[in-house]
């Protein structure tokens, strides 16, 4: 045990009610109606305001809790039901709590934002009876607000934190008022020695660990790992730690700590026959039961991998069969995304033979889809694993339709296209593309789906000719259809804002002509200019040239704007030559400059290194728009939909042209 401290309780007695306090104010802001002492079993009805903070103006919000139970810590989701401004909260007390932290979030264009009551936390502590906390209340307290113990809370505190005294003081508590659990958390307590007592760490955590070996028969394994791994990580004695290691193989020999021994044989095995034979012996012996602590379940996800890869690169795809079934939806989800998707993009393995495994794969996930199988520790709450899970179910699906289109067999892509949520079926123009040729080889209309299509701005160059041409045979004006598809885009209320740069000189940019001669682009000559950096070798580079092209077209009598296209980052001889050809060979009336290659360097990226170097990024396509002189606005990739690519360059044109 620690000494006793003298000159502190005092200071941190008051420094816990004025977090207390704190805390308290804060969370009548936001978040109102928590019980002063909860006890297990208890429910909570509260209220979350999210005016004056961080979530205000989002429409769908969500939240979770992490709750120290039993001494482990696990996270569960809140019920919330939207009542007008605020959200109506409800929540039980699960029967061994003695800890809560609430947390709101809400997702966002920008990504995920998150409510925590103004980094002060929105914090209950349990009790069993009034005045009388739950056991393990005092132990997260003193943890869940230092950042040396609260980084796996996914950044609950930034700044509100406590410091090792107190930390100390309330971990002392525990130990004072439920000793007889204190094997339960005997690697905190040592954690914590550590930090507070960095100079006397070793003898003071030798004498301690030596102490608590004597009474430690008995106890479940997982208080003898913690005793290992202190003395292997924390007190660097390999000695201590091997007699321990050969007292944990005698008492728990189908245990933990040899199944991880076990584990540690498979991944550096070279040879994939040896290996696949190691781990059918492995399964055998440690078989995935409930026992299996969630510490260890990874484990077998690596396992079932590898084992599926196998089978699949070796075409024993009865092997594959039979594994299929045994999988969680995680397992699935990775051995299609690395096996079936790959196979069918590289083109390595006949489509019909790959049907035979991804139906049986897309069908079991559907099934599990709710299996929580993405669950990992405390990082994800079960809703936000099962939303994840839905969504790359529904990735999965789009492959499966490519898929389908392969094969020809048009009806099953229909049906593929029922099972996506709205949005995803007409997310990407190459699968618009496939879902109107399925519906035309059926007879079926295809007026609705391309108007959908139009909505969300993701309709291909052949799509809007369709759409046109169905259009112009109602009797309408080939001159009034750009005003209607404007309108149709205006349907969606997708319209996205445009956000423009704070002011970046713009690096100068010299270039080579297509004859080879030397060129500085003039970056302020009163322009607006747009620069598209690519190369022969990137596809998404040469998808997105069609919209490219419209946008010059569409700016060709407008002298206030300038487009240059950039080839960048080649390595291979004769490149020059070949974009040329590329350029030609798909009829693109679009001329480009050549990236100067740099001093000592084997590829023509001179210019674009400074561009990467600003954006952090050297991904390509890479669009750049410059006005004055100055980088006004930025992006990276292509989406797949040439209109949203025209129509969010234009929007910046036009937003500069303003200014």
């Amino acid at each position: 045990m620690f000494k006793k401290i003298l000159n502190i309780k005092l200071l941190v007695l008051a420094f816990c009610a004025f977090t207390l306090q704190v805390t308290s104010q804060e969370t009548k802001l936001r978040l109102t109606g928590m019980a002063d002492m909860p006890i297990p079993g208890s429910a909570l009805n509260m209220t979350f305001d999210p005016k004056g903070g961080p979530l205000e103006n989002i429409k769908e919000i969500n939240g979770y809790v992490y709750v120290f139970n039993d001494y482990r810590w696990e996270i569960e989701d809140l019920k919330m039901k939207k009542n007008g401004a605020v959200w109506n909260v409800e929540y039980t007390v699960p029967k061994n709590c003695a800890f809560m932290a609430f947390k709101f979030y809400g997702n966002t264009d920008n990504g995920l934002v998150t409510d925590t009551g103004q980094d002060t936390g929105y914090l209950l502590v349990v009790f069993k009876e009034p005045k009388v906390k739950m056991p393990g209340a005092d132990l997260a307290w003193a943890t869940f607000r230092n950042k040396d113990f609260n980084s796996q809370f996914n950044g609950y505190f930034k700044d509100f934190t406590i410091n090792g005294d107190a930390s100390e003081y309330w971990l002392k508590k525990e130990v004072a008022d439920h000793g007889v659990n204190f094997p339960k958390f005997i690697d905190t307590y040592i954690k914590i020695l550590k930090v507070q007592k960095p100079e006397k760490f070793e003898e003071l955590g030798h004498r301690f660990l030596g102490d608590f070996t004597k009474k430690i028969n008995g106890q479940p394994e997982e208080v003898f790992l913690k005793v290992h791994n202190l003395y292997l990580f924390d007190l660097k004695d390999k000695p201590k730690a091997d007699s321990l290691e050969t007292v944990i193989q005698k008492q728990f020999p189908k245990g933990a700590f040899m199944r991880f021994k076990a584990y540690q044989k498979i991944m550096p095995i070279a040879d994939a026959a040896e290996k696949s034979k190691v781990i059918t012996q492995f399964l055998a012996d440690f078989p995935c039961t409930s026992d299996v602590p969630d510490s260890q379940k990874y484990f077998y996800d690596n396992i079932v991998k590898t084992q599926f890869g196998y089978y699949f690169e070796t075409k024993d795809y009865d092997s594959v069969l039979a594994l299929i079934p045994t999988m969680n939806f995680a397992n699935l989800n990775d051995a299609y995304h690395q096996n079936i998707s790959k196979a069918l993009y590289l083109k390595a393995v006949d489509p019909a033979v790959i049907e035979t495994m991804a139906v049986p794969i897309i069908k079991l996930m559907q099934e599990k889809v709710n299996d929580l199988s993405y669950m990992q520790g405390i990082y994800w709450s079960p809703n936000q694993a099962t939303e994840n899970a839905k969504a790359q179910l529904n990735n999965e699906l789009v492959i499966q339709i490519r898929m389908y289109d392969m094969l020809k067999k048009y009806k099953e892509v229909l049906e593929t296209f029922e099972l996506l949520p709205f949005q995803k079926r007409y997310e990407k123009a190459s699968i618009n593309d496939i879902h109107v040729r399925a519906l035309e080889a059926l007879n079926k209309p295809i007026i609705e789906v391309l108007k959908n299509e139009a909505r969300t701005n993701t309709l291909s160059e052949g799509l809007t000719a369709k759409l046109k041409e169905a259009y112009l045979k109602e009797g309408k004006k080939e001159a009034d259809f750009p005003a209607y598809l404007e309108q149709l885009k205006k349907e969606n209320n997708s319209e996205e804002k445009i956000v423009l740069m704070k002011p970046v000189p713009a690096p100068a940019i010299k270039v080579q002509t297509a004859d080879g001669k030397a060129k500085e682009l003039a970056l302020d000559n009163g322009k607006i200019i747009v620069i598209d950096f690519w190369a022969t070798w990137c596809g998404p580079c040469k998808q997105a040239f069609p919209a490219m092209e419209q946008l010059v077209t569409n700016f060709k009598e407008d002298k206030q704007v300038e487009f240059d296209f950039i080839s960048t980052q080649e390595t291979k001889e004769g490149y020059k030559k070949e974009a040329l050809a590329y350029l030609k060979s798909k009829n693109l009336k679009v001329d480009t400059y050549f990236d100067l290659v740099k001093k000592g360097g084997g590829t023509n990226n001179e210019s674009f290194a400074k561009y990467a170097a600003i954006f952090k990024s050297s991904g390509i396509p890479r669009k750049v728009v410059i006005k004055n002189g100055q980088i006004r606005f930025t992006s990276e990739g292509y989406s797949g939909n040439p209109g949203q690519l025209v129509d969010e360059l234009t929007n910046v044109i036009n937003a500069l042209k303003k200014e």
